[in-house]
């Protein structure tokens, strides 16, 4: 009796106990919740007030338009006017300011047009602002104006009012070890506090992010494969070839730490366009860069090859041509003669011909569809390099033509930077044989041109 007596005593202690840690501990987590809810809210007062102290600046009475913004690779451009009432501007900048007031400033190209001002940050679709260097936080776009009078410089900030036909866009940053950032372009409605009335204004919140499963940095596209065998000379095809550089080349990367995607990583047929299409899939990935590797044949027995490395027009061709300049350097290589197309060294921008446009256009009437509005000699002849860009690179592949699939992504405003690489000529013995020897020369030089790149 005295042992049971004592066994429940040390039980009814221990449970007591336990009732006033758990107690203790409930309590403890309650307090926390609470100085977790207060310190939210302070935070989110703190944002209202910064909010309106950056507004303050804001002009009321009018603002500027964006006609159209996109993200070509990494970079975002924006393109818009402002109502032309003010005679005496001398520049306008695109302006982001942060809720620390920390601004960054972009000069824009301007033209005047009757009673507007039309400005865009770059004529190449690849310029603008680089969403790789823009840090955490949430960033206010305004369009500012400066202008002189009477030796006195006035500048005026406007919000950025949407009049696209795109209502918002999110990027990923190019994993950097093992980290992404999310960055979410919007327009947002709100309420002045001075007169009532409402103003959209853009913003860009960025925040550190890891990458969701089906999104991708690079996407490496194996050119030919399955039924398509791509050129061939003395028992060597292009499909195999491009598969074993495709493979090898998202191995280097991979260990660069970019998270790779391959259109193909055995001998099969692609199709080009559909959902599961080779020009199709940059897109579905969000993707910042496709590649695109081919070999190149002539109809000379042994040509005299070179590197070739395709792009669309209204480019800068900086990226391009590190392309090339490293393939040749690493590989003891040489650049193409061809001169049809060059734009550079190795570097070429091929659209369509006036003929190439009047043949479409016959081909579509003996098929009984409707020509393609988008083509014309301004339009980017190669399908990996038109596809994959949307409407900066003019992408028309819709579906009238019952013999090719639809590309979904044709109008989108947020594309890949895409690079066609003709790695060299398969019927120049010379390029052949640096592409069976010096495959890890080939993979350093595109490697380390992506590296420098985005760096």
């Amino acid at each position: 009796m005295i042992n049971f007596k004592l066994k429940k005593g040390v039980l009814l202690k221990s449970l007591v106990t336990f009732c006033i840690m758990a107690i203790m501990l409930g309590l403890a987590i309650f307090y926390r919740y609470i100085l977790d809810r207060n310190e939210a809210k302070s935070r989110a007062q703190q944002e209202i007030e910064k909010e309106e102290k950056i507004f303050e600046e804001v002009e009321t009475t009018e603002c500027a338009y964006v006609k159209l913004y996109t993200i070509y690779g990494n970079h975002l451009n924006i393109k818009g006017y402002l109502k032309n009432e003010q005679q005496d501007i001398d520049k306008i900048k695109l302006v982001l300011v942060d809720l620390d007031f920390n601004s960054i400033e972009y000069e824009l190209n301007i033209k005047e047009k009757e009673d507007k001002i039309n400005f865009s940050m770059s004529d190449n679709i690849n310029e603008g602002i680089d969403l790789e260097k823009i840090q955490e936080g949430k960033y206010f776009v305004f369009i500012q104006t400066i202008s002189n009078s009477q030796d006195k410089e006035i500048k005026r900030l406007y919000n950025l009012k949407n009049n696209s036909d795109y209502t918002g866009n999110e990027y990923y940053t190019l994993t950097k070890n093992g980290m992404n950032n999310k960055i979410e372009i919007k327009f947002k409605e709100r309420e002045d506090s001075k007169d009532e009335k409402k103003y959209e204004y853009m913003f860009l919140n960025v925040e550190a992010s890891t990458l969701p499963s089906k999104v991708y940095d690079i996407v490496i596209d194996a050119g030919h494969g399955g039924k398509s065998p791509g050129a061939a000379y003395n028992g060597f095809v292009e499909k195999d070839i491009t598969l074993e550089y495709a493979l090898q080349l998202k191995q280097k990367l991979k260990e660069k730490g970019y998270k790779v995607k391959l259109t193909r990583d055995k001998d099969e047929y692609v199709e080009s366009y559909g959902n599961t299409g080779r020009a199709v899939m940059p897109y579905r990935t969000k993707a910042k860069l496709v590649l695109s590797i081919h070999l190149n044949s002539s109809a000379s027995e042994n040509a005299e090859g070179g590197v070739e490395v395709y792009t669309p027009n209204h480019m800068n061709l900086t990226f391009a041509k590190s392309f090339a300049d490293n393939i040749v350097k690493y590989t003891d290589g040489r650049y193409s003669v061809n001169s049809y197309a060059k734009a550079l060294d190795g570097v070429y921008v091929r659209t369509y011909t006036q003929a190439e446009v009047d043949e479409a256009i016959e081909y579509a009437h003996e098929l009984n569809y409707m020509p393609y509005e988008n083509l014309s000699t301004d339009t980017p002849y190669l399908f990996m390099v038109r596809e994959t860009g949307g409407i900066m690179t003019k992408a028309y592949i819709d579906g009238r033509n019952k013999e090719e699939l639809n590309n979904p992504y044709r109008n989108s405003n947020i594309a890949a930077e895409s690079y066609l690489l003709e790695l060299g000529f398969i019927n120049s013995k010379f390029d052949l044989n640096n592409l069976l020897q010096k495959k890890e020369n080939y993979i350093n030089a595109i490697v380390d041109s992506i590296i420098n790149n985005y760096k």
